[in-house]
């Protein structure tokens, strides 16, 4: 379970500016979680804190009981190493193979890849429908292939979270589908749990069984998704499923 208790982030400048305002929530093992707002809500700082690319200011985040905003040096890089990420812009190496990007996780963990780590990354194309792209180039595929990569490369760390950032909203609404249905059927499988940032409502009903919304850096609600969107308690949520009109 993770679970993020009053966390903030500040980012100090001429204007400091308070991305994350006091967030507490708890995050089951196996679930598909979505982490929902407008640009500017937090959310992508939220996710950026719990594989601690960046440091909270205050608060804790335990991860199965243990306070990983307090790792350091190796345990720190284990930790990450439990954790994968999905980006938006699929983050590929455009200069490598399908295969080898998938790779990069064995190669960046132990300087070299193994036959058996590239069986495991043929076996992971396989999962993912690509097993035919192994010898191509990112430039040669789709965004939704390309996002199919970055999904197999994420499960060859076999992790227990997979924080997907924005992961669909580059894509055109069949592919968002595919991607999905894809990690749908992967959280089954594996039981490995899935959270989902996203400015999309649609996207939240179609892959998440829980969702919290955030609103200038404050957790505002959050509920299970057949709870929130049948009843939803705050105005940015309304106006997220569109049922009241934006207005400050």
């Amino acid at each position: 379970m993770i679970r993020i208790s009053q966390l903030t982030k500040t980012f100090e400048g001429t204007s400091d500016v308070h991305a994350l305002k006091g967030v507490s929530l708890d995050i089951s093992d196996k679930d598909i979680f979505g982490i929902i707002g407008i640009s500017g809500a937090g959310k992508s700082t939220l996710v950026r804190c719990l594989n601690l690319l960046e440091r909270p200011t205050s608060g804790s985040i335990e991860v199965d009981g243990v306070e990983v905003c307090k790792l350091t040096g190796r345990e720190l890089r284990e930790y990450r190493r439990r954790v994968a990420m999905i980006f938006q812009g699929f983050g590929l190496l455009a200069q490598k193979t399908v295969l080898d990007n998938v790779c990069f996780p064995f190669l960046a963990s132990k300087g070299v890849v193994s036959a058996q780590d590239k069986q495991t990354a043929q076996d992971l194309l396989k999962r993912v429908g690509l097993a035919s792209k192994a010898d191509s180039y990112p430039s040669e595929l789709s965004g939704g292939q390309q996002q199919r990569v970055a999904i197999a490369r994420a499960l060859a760390c076999n992790p227990e979270y997979i924080l997907c950032d924005e992961a669909t909203s580059a894509l055109d609404p069949a592919s968002t589908a595919s991607i999905l249905e894809l990690l749908k059927d992967i959280n089954k499988e594996t039981g490995v749990t899935i959270i989902i940032i996203t400015h999309s409502m649609d996207v939240v009903q179609s892959a998440c069984n829980n969702v919290a919304v955030l609103s200038h850096g404050e957790l505002v609600e959050k509920g299970s998704v057949n709870q929130v969107f049948s009843c939803p308690a705050h105005k940015v949520t309304k106006q997220l499923l569109g049922v009241e009109d934006w207005h400050e």
